[in-house]
């Protein structure tokens, strides 16, 4: 960063430059040029910005010349549109010069005291967007003038208005499930404050980001871990905690957890569908139904379908000596392993009703175009429409075999800040 005198940082002053109106044209303008030298004088700036206009550049500076004897080291910045007060071309300018300043190491102030409104409200906006000091200069006044010799100098830093934009900002990130986004606003928000209430409203959004980031990601232990201790009056994450508890619990027990997966599994698809990321939903939705078949085989069948049992399904399952034989032959290495397809073949063998899954001609056309699509075998995305209508399929075919799917779902349904 570009210091002067060992490690005191450089300063520039950008200020907002106007004319007099009125019937004391002359004297007003006067007054806003002692003004302006009383700003420059306070503020001991390495470099001065001037926002002008050429009104205000051949009416005012020249009477700041006649109080400063000389300018200090300076850049005019005109702007071009006189006739219409133009905020956005103020605030632009104004902001770039602003950027430009501090990543050239300058601490950076604004003052708004002269100048148009359309000037000084683009000037202000400016400072806020960039997070840099306020000034304005203020003191007894006459006619709506600061009068010379009278004024007083006013500094702000605009942080409550940076926290409330960024608190929104944060919240419209985390809703909108972007949380590596929604972290580095809290980052930069953290860095912009020392208020202890903000700060530890800052922490708790921080831990309950990272904790659904995990989750969206599906590391349900090390989400857990973290939430588990969080105590949030704000966020209702009370039936989240219940939720993700009860998943790890069963996990590190070695119990049936599908159940869970398979409701955390749809939350997720619908999270993906309204980013608009629908080859993602699709994927879930995909797992989703090769996950319904493999639980319900494991829990009316006692059925593994990554290592079926042909013994069990003969002799526990009665099944037919030549239907057998089909899965046998299709054995590697000795191990019967059944893909999607191969799941619901075996419960249709079984006689059970999720096996008629090849007689759904809508379910069979919504996973030929997943398999057409870029995250499988083809090219062709997925559309909204094809991603909801699988969506409903699933729900509709993990209800046969989820009693309480809707609750789990609802208490696996991520909240909004």
């Amino acid at each position: 960063m570009d210091k002067v005198g060992g490690d005191k940082m450089k300063k520039a002053l950008i200020i907002t430059v106007g004319v007099g109106v009125g019937e004391n044209k002359e004297s007003v303008t006067d007054s806003l040029a002692h003004a302006i030298y009383y700003s420059i004088k306070g503020s001991s700036p390495n470099i001065v910005y001037f926002v002008v206009t050429k009104e205000s550049k051949n009416a005012t500076i020249p009477k700041l010349k006649d109080y400063m004897g000389k300018l200090p080291s300076h850049r005019f910045v005109l702007l071009d549109n006189e006739e219409k007060d133009d905020i956005e071309e103020a605030y632009k300018k104004i902001k770039k010069i602003i950027e430009d300043l501090k990543n050239k190491g300058y601490e950076v102030t604004v003052d708004f005291t002269s100048g148009t409104k359309a000037m000084s409200a683009g000037a202000a906006l400016a400072a806020n967007k960039e997070l840099v000091n306020l000034k304005y200069i203020s003191g007894k006044r006459e006619g709506g003038t600061v009068v010379k010799g009278k004024e007083k100098a006013i500094e702000i830093f605009p942080t409550e208005f940076f926290i409330d934009v960024q608190e929104d900002l944060i919240k419209r990130l985390f809703n909108n499930y972007q949380y590596d986004a929604c972290l580095e606003a809290i980052s930069t928000l953290k860095k912009a404050t020392s208020e202890k209430e903000v700060v530890e409203k800052l922490e708790t959004y921080q831990k309950i980001v990272e904790a659904y980031s995990l989750w969206d990601k599906f590391n349900h232990h090390k989400a857990w871990e973290i939430l588990k201790n969080i105590k949030s009056d704000g966020v209702d994450i009370a039936q989240n905690k219940k939720f993700l508890g009860m998943l790890n619990s069963k996990k590190e027990n070695d119990e049936i957890v599908e159940e869970f997966l398979i409701a955390d599994l749809l939350n997720n698809a619908m999270r993906r569908i309204e980013e608009g990321k629908y080859d993602d939903a699709v994927a879930r939705l995909y797992r989703c139904i090769e996950m319904i078949a493999q639980y319900r085989l494991k829990k009316e069948y006692g059925i593994d379908a990554s290592n079926v049992d042909t013994w069990k399904l003969k002799i526990d399952l009665g099944m037919e000596e030549k239907l057998v034989e089909k899965y046998e032959k299709r054995a590697e290495k000795g191990i019967v392993k059944l893909a999607l397809q191969q799941d619901y073949e075996l419960l249709r063998d079984l006689g059970d009703e999720l096996g008629n899954m090849k007689e759904d001609k809508e379910l069979n056309n919504l996973l030929k175009k997943r398999n057409d699509s870029i995250l499988a075998h083809g090219t062709t995305p997925i559309s909204k429409e094809d991603a909801e209508k699988l969506y409903e399929k699933v729900i509709e075919m993990a209800s046969k075999v989820i009693k309480d799917l809707k609750k789990k779902m609802k208490r696996a349904e991520f909240p909004k800040l």
